[in-house]
């Protein structure tokens, strides 16, 4: 029996399942489309990946950030050994610490909260630097002079 000569005996059931048909068909289209779509976009996600990561803004950016941060750990570290240096200069010349006045005790807490500042600011920058620097996708723009770890 041809479809005509069945949709001719009975319209409404013929009909409902040529509507249960079409669904179930976009339904199938869809599921096999969107998984196509997903294996398709991650199969791509590599590539974007690498597009990203060799962008000449962000080659840039990272080149410049390790040279920037390398100097001003540089530049800390001296700060740093000066503060220590200046709160040890004072110890030394302000005498017994029994014998300090107020402003004597108020002098060394400066000088001892610049020198523990400023090692805490550089230990700071250093854990920054070290961990852009185990980055794979950062430390491939560090130059050969720059170290790829540094202590604190």
């Amino acid at each position: 029996m041809s479809w005509e000569n069945r949709f001719e005996q009975r319209p409404v059931r013929t009909g409902i399942s040529l509507g249960v048909a079409v669904l179930l068909g976009l339904m199938v289209l869809s599921v096999v489309g969107g998984t196509g779509f997903f294996v398709l976009n991650l199969l791509s996600q590599p590539a974007r990946i690498v597009q990203k990561t060799f962008d000449a803004d962000n080659v840039l950016y990272n080149y410049e950030w390790f040279k920037q941060q390398n100097a001003d750990i540089i530049a800390i570290g001296t700060k740093s050994a000066n503060a220590q240096a200046a709160l040890e200069s004072f110890e030394a010349s302000a005498g017994p610490r029994s014998s300090w006045t107020f402003e004597d005790k108020q002098r060394d807490m400066q000088l001892a909260s610049i020198a523990f500042g400023l090692k805490n600011q550089r230990a700071s920058m250093v854990a920054e630097y070290n961990a852009r620097s185990s980055m794979a996708n950062r430390s491939i723009f560090k130059t050969g002079e720059l170290p790829d770890h540094i202590n604190q």
